[in-house]
């Protein structure tokens, strides 16, 4: 009779332990999922905050005057385009300029060679 007692203690003991240790799952799984929302809501709430904050912060810029990162890419953009030009210019005048310069040097040694007009009244 003892050990029929003592297996039904065992048995007893073993179910409690069994329902303890689910309840105790099912809690842990539950904290767990609501842990979890809790957590994904945070970080969807914080999303929303940043866009807002950048909305705002954007506006007062705007308002301000200050220029976006696009408008300074393009202008960025231009004004690499306007030295590209002004280089190509400057270039063809270079190039242009030593067939001038000839030009004149030719002018100026004929001017030295050809005697000066006296005038009449300085006779």
């Amino acid at each position: 009779m003892a050990t029929s007692r003592s297996r039904t203690r065992k048995t007893a003991g073993s179910n409690i332990g069994r329902r303890v240790r689910d309840a105790f799952e099912n809690a842990q799984e539950t904290m767990q999922s609501r842990v979890g929302g809790a957590r994904e809501q945070a970080q969807e709430t914080w999303v929303n905050l940043e866009a807002l904050f950048q909305s705002r912060v954007q506006r007062a810029m705007h308002q301000l005057g200050v220029p976006t990162a696009e408008e300074i890419r393009a202008l960025t953009r231009r004004v690499s385009e306007l030295n590209d030009s002004v280089s190509r210019i400057v270039e063809r005048q270079l190039a242009a300029q030593p067939k001038k310069a000839a030009r004149r040097g030719k002018r100026k040694a004929a001017a030295r060679r050809a005697p000066a007009k006296r005038s009449k009244t300085a006779g």
